[in-house]
């Protein structure tokens, strides 16, 4: 996608480039003369950087990366909606932290939650005698002998009396992993 945004943004420079030179680009990507005289005294440059009739360097056509996530979300594998795996069961699984949550669509064969997470490494934690402790998601560590810290499980809202590995799971159901303190 990086590469794809870097291609258009190099286009757009190099045809504002020539319509500023006196050149327009054709719908098949050659660059021909025209009588740019009017145009070209309205255009305005692509950047201060960049004048008429120059070429952009590489630093020009670069978009600039997305603002670093902070806080709880520092760690985040994923801070934004994303789908993962491969099988037959489909679940959607909400990571709720801080003020903000994400939907991630996991596909997979598993038969319970605690399986599926692992297999993609959304989860991660210890085994207990009670099954999977949950200690973090997403990246997103809780410490519970830190600050109270600890991950709640939920399915449609509702709070899962069983733990993740014991939890079954079917195609099209939600759950909700949500970061809880105290």
């Amino acid at each position: 996608m990086k590469n794809f945004i870097k291609a258009l943004l190099l286009s757009l420079m190099i045809a504002v480039t020539a319509v500023t030179a006196g050149c327009t680009e054709s719908g098949n990507g050659t660059v021909t003369s025209a009588d740019t005289s009017s145009a070209a005294e309205n255009t305005e440059s692509p950047s201060d950087e960049t004048k008429a009739g120059e070429t952009p360097t590489g630093d020009e056509t670069q978009s600039e990366a997305p603002p670093k996530e902070e806080g709880l979300w520092a760690n985040a594998k994923y801070t934004e909606d994303a789908e993962v795996g491969e099988g037959a069961v489909t679940i959607k699984v909400k990571v709720i932290a801080d003020t903000k949550e994400i939907t991630l669509t996991v596909h997979t064969g598993k038969e319970n939650l605690g399986a599926a997470l692992l297999e993609y490494e959304l989860v991660s934690g210890d085994e207990s005698e009670y099954g999977l402790y949950i200690k973090s998601v997403n990246g997103i560590q809780a410490d519970y002998d830190k600050d109270q810290a600890w991950w709640a499980i939920s399915k449609d809202g509702e709070m899962l009396m069983t733990g993740a590995d014991s939890t079954p799971i079917a195609d099209g159901e939600s759950y909700e992993l949500t970061y809880t303190k105290g």
